[in-house]
């Protein structure tokens, strides 16, 4: 076993690189997709550091944007934007060895899961899940926020740890403000700084002491939230999508759709075609699937079950309640699952998951466990970024993964276009209205087919608010 881990931190760091690399070193060559338009390419506010001050007082997300003014400055193209990607990939990557080596030596059983802490980072760097917020140049908001989010989760473990005042009352609580001007879902860090008290052996009295500067932060964005035109603005389009029960019943359904794609990500898609339900299961005339119901109540019991005699799952299944369905109760999304989601929400069933194999396998299956894994893992990443490398290629994908959605055969058929292929473009659009016969766009589309594309790259249709 010691031959295939790493002696030092120089080392770990060497191995976690190369892992990223190899994995993601196709996604340099892919193209512009989708919201990159618009947020991007055809975007003036982020083409010069003048245009990004100017903008400040308006939108949202600004350190995002600040991100992407500084790639666009430096000229590197969509290679440049890429390579930022891969880079934050790697440093989250990093975090996530940090903090599962600090989870596990707070636990019992530390000596026979020494090695767990690498072999989950592996296994983040490398999981084809991750592609859509790493290959995807706009799904960097997400792996943006996760740097944030977990450096702040990291400068708050440390200062527990080193009852380092200047890490708990000032770092923790500005990485949490930071990771909020990148993307504002991450309002739940409060909550997710509570799993960690808990997975640990801490306690609920003891756990608010440390963090009562990360509660603060939480309501004072909140209190921005409300008054910020542009979010509220947001947050009343959300809450006119659908009722509290109706958002319940489609966010248990997402939970599980997006756990089994972490579980078998064999069927990674960029737009899923998931229903928005009305109603909990039990309860429509006719009554629905109870099956994301019972899956949920499952993985609660599970959760509570393991907390003390296996606190590394009891941690994993509590993260990944607080990252994928909470904060969608209240503002729903017009897509109901990404799989991006799993990016930040997915990092401790990894920890779990070396860990029970390091208890359940003797080292050499262990060893052979992770290994095969890691190639297969790898192998999918390879080829879900061979997908990202044009939208021709990106919405040929999606369709076949989602054929009865409209909007989806709206955006190929708008690839098609803009690659001079009409007839290709008519039938998809075509297609489109007969799944929709009210899809706007899509008429719209086909009425102006034979005209020739605007030079500018409008997106065809957006998915969600801006990344």
């Amino acid at each position: 076993m010691r031959a295939l881990l790493p002696e030092s931190r120089r080392g770990v760091m060497v191995c976690l690189a190369l892992a990223v690399i190899v994995s993601y070193f196709n996604a340099l060559s892919g193209d512009f997709q989708f919201d990159d338009y618009k947020v991007i390419v055809d975007n003036p506010s982020v083409h010069s550091w003048e245009a990004w001050l100017a903008g400040l007082g308006h939108g949202i997300r600004p350190l995002l944007k600040f991100s992407y003014t500084l790639d666009w400055t430096l000229g590197l193209g969509k290679t440049g934007f890429h390579l930022t990607n891969l880079l934050i990939h790697l440093v989250n990557t990093w975090l996530v060895f940090r903090l599962s080596e600090t989870f596990i030596e707070r636990q019992m059983l530390r000596e026979r899961l020494q090695h767990v802490p690498l072999f989950a980072a592996l296994l983040f760097a490398v999981h084809p899940a991750h592609t859509e917020a790493v290959t995807y140049i706009c799904g960097r908001s997400t792996s943006l926020m996760t740097l944030f989010y977990l450096g702040g989760l990291f400068a708050y473990v440390t200062g527990r740890i080193r009852q380092d005042r200047l890490r708990l009352y000032a770092v923790t609580p500005l990485l949490f403000v930071v990771a909020l001007g990148v993307k504002e879902t991450a309002v739940t860090f409060p909550l997710a700084l509570l799993a960690w008290e808990l997975g640990c052996g801490g306690a609920w009295k003891t756990a608010f002491r440390p963090q009562w500067p990360s509660w603060a932060v939480l309501l004072a964005g909140a209190l921005f939230f409300l008054f910020n035109d542009s979010y509220l603005s947001q947050m009343e389009r959300s809450a006119e999508l659908n009722t509290m029960q109706g958002n319940l019943a489609t966010q248990l359904a997402a939970f599980a759709y997006l756990l089994r794609q972490w579980a078998l990500p064999l069927w990674l898609n960029i737009d899923p075609d998931l229903p928005l339900l009305s109603s909990l299961p039990l309860l429509r005339d006719p009554p629905g699937s109870p099956l994301p119901v019972l899956f949920f109540l499952a993985v609660c019991a599970l959760m509570l079950a393991c907390w003390r005699r296996r606190p590394w799952l009891g941690f994993a299944l509590a993260w990944a309640i607080i990252q994928l369905l909470p904060l969608h109760l209240f503002l729903p999304r017009l897509d109901i699952a990404n799989d991006r989601q799993l990016y930040l929400a997915g990092w401790p069933l990894f920890l779990a998951l070396a860990a029970e194999l390091a208890l359940w396998l003797n080292t050499r299956s262990f060893r052979i466990a992770c290994i095969i894994l890691l190639l297969t893992l790898g192998s999918l990443t390879l080829l879900r970024n061979q997908v990202y490398a044009d939208e021709i290629a990106l919405w040929e994908d999606t369709a076949r993964k989602s054929p009865h959605k409209a909007r989806v055969r709206n955006n190929l058929g708008y690839a098609y276009k803009l690659a001079g292929r009409t007839e290709d473009a008519r039938r998809e659009f075509t297609l489109a209205l007969q799944l929709d016969p009210k899809h706007i766009k899509a008429r719209h589309n086909l009425e102006y087919l034979d005209e020739a594309p605007p030079e500018s790259h409008p997106v065809p249709e957006k998915a969600q608010p801006p990344h």
